[in-house]
């Protein structure tokens, strides 16, 4: 059965290539590949996330890409602490956010805080004229009230619309979770 005449093009048959997953082909060109090919892959990043994704983190000592699970990257720098020094930073940048922002929306109401303080007297006077007159007060007396309400509603609305920045920052900071970090983080960028 061995002797058997083939063909010549059954000899020159090739089994067909199997194409796996990138990762699983560096893998095994790395352990088991030619040294050619273990040459031609080694100035390649070894089992490395790609650059844009957002698992990446650039390690601040040796600059190459590492999955972000990693606790310390492969030149022995410790990828944990720089992931939460990024966290913190980035962290500080809200609180300093909302610093600004309070700061800001304070300097803004100092005016509008002036001029509700100008609508009281047109609140207090029709109170004080019922309490010290000994007769019923007319209807005019009453009617000096619309305008102080009308002062005090129109600084209100300014002041709701002056503190809604400051607000949602401030409710940024308050609800700012690692998750969220990790989810709003940046890609890595290329060098």
């Amino acid at each position: 059965m061995l002797r058997e005449e083939f063909p010549d093009d059954v000899l020159k048959l090739r089994p067909r290539k199997l194409r796996l997953g990138r990762d699983a082909e560096r893998l095994l060109n790395d352990v088991c590949g030619t040294d050619g090919e273990r040459s031609k892959s080694a100035h390649k990043s070894r089992l490395r996330p790609d650059v844009d994704s957002i698992n990446a983190i650039r390690c601040a000592d040796c600059g190459e890409v590492e999955y972000i699970a990693r606790d310390y990257c492969r030149c022995g720098h410790y990828l944990a602490g720089q992931v939460i020094d990024e966290f913190l930073a980035w962290e500080r940048g809200l609180v300093e956010t909302r610093d600004r922002l309070a700061a800001a929306a304070e300097r803004k109401m100092k005016p509008v805080r002036w001029v509700g303080a100008s609508g009281i007297p047109f609140i207090i006077w029709p109170l004080l004229h019922s309490v010290f007159s000994a007769g019923s007060t007319p209807l005019t007396i009453w009617l000096w009230l619309i305008p102080g309400f009308a002062i005090m509603g129109l600084c209100a609305l300014v002041e709701t619309w002056i503190t809604s920045a400051r607000d949602a920052s401030a409710h940024a900071v308050e609800n700012a979770t690692f998750e969220q970090f990790l989810s709003e983080r940046v890609p890595v960028p290329s060098h």
